[in-house]
Formats: structure tokens, C-alpha cells, sequence
């Protein structure tokens, strides 16, 4: 039995958190005094497509117990007030496996917690936050990435996958990040921008589209990490039209968004001049916001 911290129960917390609790591991959920009260009054309820799971993780606003591993499933623009709530000396020399967006979190984490191993990690799953303990996962799809080339990431792969998760490793972070964020960007500025989901926004400018990718791919070889245009193009095609990207979600709820994180580094690798459809398209979203 491992002990495992889950810092943001949202969507992607939320589900791990079960699943990880269901496996027989102790989990903890560290989430806003709120949401820590309501799963510790009503526990976590997870619905997904191979039925229900109901479990009862320990809750509290902020770390109060050493962990081995903790997972950080927060927005990007949510990163910095949720590290108040896990305190470095207590984190240790733990795990850490962050589900971000963009680039620039493991440098950030690093500084924070000197002492703790971080685990680049990316995951593809469509799963909601109905309510604080109440988490839906859409689709059988909860496909995890991780970077494996450190004993601690070794360990977290077989980990997730004993709980029933598929699990796909890359040699180092650049990888894992980029790799992600290649098909992310596209996704989330082309639909952001349109407001509209991905089938409508990529018939409407399917150049537009082409260079996002381009770009992003083209950022990504700056950290020596190949992503292939035409590949990441077929996988966009392939969306289900209605599909909506969690920028453009976070944008219609009115949420902050991650378009820092999710435009910035293409931008920071390449420069504005090499860069000129991923920053019209980002100043297009900022001024709608």
C-alpha cells in the first residue's frame, strides 16, 4: 500500500483519486476547505463507464501527514495558491507526479520541493467535476503518459498501472510535455478563438488550424522533441466534431484559462516572428476575454 496525496479533485484528480483508493492504496485528497468537506461528509463518488465507485479518501484542506507520492491535477493558473496547502518540509523527499498543462510547472515544482523527485506526467481522459466529490469519467479512455527515466518515475508507471490505468512511458520530459502539447495547442487556441467545437472551428479555418500545428511542432524541435505535423493532423480530423477542448469550457463557465501555459511556451521557443498564428490567435482570445 502506497500513500498517495491527490492535490485538486477535480476531473482528472477526482478520477485517479478513486481508482487509486479502489485499488487499496491510502489516498489522500487535498482540496479547498469546501471541497474537503464535502467528500468528507459524503465521501468520493466516482461514475464512469464500468459502473460506480464510491470511496472514503482522508480529506483536508492542506498536507498534515508524509506521502509518497503525490499527485498535482490542478489548472495551471490554480498552481501556485494549491502549493500553499502541501508544505516542503512535510512533502519531503516524496514523488511527485503533476498533471499540468504546458511546459514550465516541473522547474517551478522543483524549487519548491528540493528534496522530492518530479515525475513529468501527462494523461488523456474526458472526465468532468459535477459538483465538489462528484466526478464523472465519460469515456473508458484514461491514458497516462509518464517520463520513466528516474527510479521514481520506474515506480509510479508500475503503480498506475496495477490500478487498472494504461500506461505509456517516454525517456525524458521534454517528451512527455511536448508531445502533449503539441496536439493541445492546436485544439484548444482553434476552438477558443471560435468558440466553437473542434469540428466546426477546423472547417471554418483548417489553415489556421495546419499552422498551429506547424508552430507548435516547430517549438517542440527547439527542445530536440520531433512532432510530426501530418500526424497530429489526422488525430485532430479524427475528433468527434461536438468535441470541446477545456480552454474553451473553462472560457463558457468563465474560469481563468490556461492560455500562458498553453500558448506561451510555443511562443517563448520560437518568438513572436516564428510564431505568428499561435500569438493572432492568442490576442484574439484575450480580447474576447
Amino acid at each position: 500500500m502506497t500513500r498517495i496525496g491527490v492535490l485538486g479533485p477535480g476531473g482528472v484528480g477526482g478520477v485517479l483519486a478513486a481508482r487509486l483508493g479502489a485499488a487499496g492504496h491510502e489516498v489522500s485528497v487535498l482540496a479547498t476547505e469546501r471541497t474537503a468537506a464535502a467528500i468528507t461528509m459524503a465521501g468520493l463518488r466516482l461514475t464512469a463507464p464500468d459502473g460506480e465507485t464510491v470511496t472514503a479518501p482522508v480529506t483536508r484542506p492542506w498536507l498534515t501527514a508524509p506521502v509518497d507520492l503525490l499527485i498535482i491535477a490542478v489548472k495551471a493558473t490554480d498552481l501556485l495558491p494549491a502549493l500553499t496547502r502541501v508544505p516542503a518540509a512535510l512533502l519531503g523527499a516524496a514523488t511527485i507526479v503533476p498533471f499540468l498543462n504546458g511546459i514550465d510547472h516541473p522547474a517551478l515544482l522543483r524549487a519548491a520541493y528540493p528534496a522530492a523527485t518530479v515525475v513529468p506526467a501527462s494523461i488523456s481522459i474526458e472526465a468532468t467535476r459535477h459538483r465538489p466529490g462528484v466526478v464523472e469519467q465519460l469515456t473508458s479512455m484514461a491514458d497516462l503518459v509518464l517520463a520513466d527515466d528516474t527510479p521514481a518515475g520506474a515506480a509510479a508507471v508500475e503503480l498506475f498501472a496495477a490500478a487498472g490505468l494504461t500506461v505509456a512511458t517516454q525517456s525524458d520530459e521534454a517528451s512527455v510535455l511536448w508531445r502533449k502539447l503539441g496536439f493541445l495547442a492546436p485544439l484548444a487556441l482553434a476552438t477558443t478563438a471560435a468558440d466553437q467545437p473542434i469540428g466546426a472551428a477546423r472547417d471554418a479555418a483548417p489553415q489556421r488550424l495546419r499552422a498551429l500545428v506547424e508552430e507548435t511542432a516547430a517549438a517542440a524541435g527547439t527542445a530536440g522533441v520531433r512532432i510530426d505535423p501530418d500526424f497530429v493532423g489526422s488525430r485532430l480530423t479524427a475528433l468527434p466534431p461536438t468535441m470541446l477542448s477545456s480552454m474553451l469550457k473553462d472560457r463558457r463557465s468563465g474560469r481563468a484559462l490556461e492560455l500562458d501555459a498553453i500558448a506561451g511556451p510555443v511562443v517563448r521557443a520560437l518568438g513572436a516572428d516564428r510564431a505568428p498564428t499561435t500569438v493572432a490567435v492568442a490576442r484574439e482570445i484575450l480580447a474576447a476575454t
